[in-house]
């Protein structure tokens, strides 16, 4: 089977997921989307959804055709105006510009790394075996488990604050394309 990227859907709710704020909840009515200080127009929401769209998933956020998601868009989501047979699949830098820098994956990294923490008594090799479970289905390699204890301790040196370095490597973690590609 060749390498594929997962759709756009996949990866937000993946991110909802291993942080922990995913609602399971079936049904239900849909959440406003998230609106940008960029996005204005005609048919604008009388306001904004939250950031997370309530830790729904994605098939429960309202769309609405002048107001769709930037992170979506940059992994193909369907533009709604039109129709199409087949969803186009792109590997654009874009894309890795979209998983270091949108808020929505900076806050699920955040939400992660509070989540790791929270689990009390753990090594931190333990934590970061948990972390590699959690984002890739597998238990980190000798070096890999090596390398994010070192990235770790170099972080620490910058911050004063504990739970940075953590962020930091969750968000690496998120950064990784086996994050979002199904091999």
């Amino acid at each position: 089977m060749p390498v594929r990227r997962l759709e756009a859907e996949a990866i937000r709710d993946s991110l909802l997921a291993i942080s922990g704020r995913l609602d399971k909840k079936m049904f239900g009515p849909s959440v406003l989307p998230y609106l940008t200080p960029f996005m204005n127009g005609r048919g604008k929401p009388d306001r904004s959804g939250p950031l997370d769209g309530d830790g729904r998933r994605t098939i429960y956020l309202n769309v609405r055709r002048n107001f769709l998601s930037p992170m979506l868009l940059s992994f193909d989501y369907p533009i709604p105006a039109t129709t199409i047979g087949r969803r186009s699949v792109s590997n654009v830098p874009a894309q890795a510009l979209t998983m270091l820098n949108n808020p929505f994956v900076l806050q699920q990294a955040q939400l992660l790394a509070k989540r790791t923490l929270a689990e009390a008594n753990l090594a931190p090799e333990q934590r970061i075996n948990n972390l590699y479970i959690a984002a890739f289905a597998r238990p980190p390699q000798p070096d890999e488990l090596e390398s994010a204890k070192q990235f770790l301790e170099e972080q620490q040196k910058q911050y004063s604050d504990p739970i940075k370095p953590w962020n930091d490597l969750c968000h690496v973690l998120i950064n990784v394309k086996e994050f979002i590609f199904v091999n």
